[in-house]
């Protein structure tokens, strides 16, 4: 989802991609009833989004699976990605 400058996703597996191919992590929101995963908003962000929600998202398995793993971590400990 894209509202003023900001690209939010709860979608973990989504966030993980977009670390993966170099998008920054800006903050993660716990406030919502379902944590939201927040990037700056970019021409190149959507066109990654949609790669992955379409399913022609390519990248390497073993930094995705790394990077998953420790999202993972932090939404358990309610932290930022910073702080891990």
């Amino acid at each position: 989802m894209v509202t003023d400058n900001l690209f939010r996703t709860s979608d973990t597996a989504l966030a993980s991609y977009l670390i993966t191919e170099g998008f920054n992590l800006q903050s993660i929101n716990y406030s919502q009833p379902r944590y939201e995963f927040v990037f700056l908003k970019s021409f190149e962000i959507q066109e990654y989004a949609s790669k992955y929600l379409i399913g022609n998202a390519l990248t390497d398995p073993v930094v995705f699976n790394k990077i998953n793993k420790k999202l993972l971590r932090i939404l358990r400990h309610q932290i930022q990605w910073e702080e891990d």
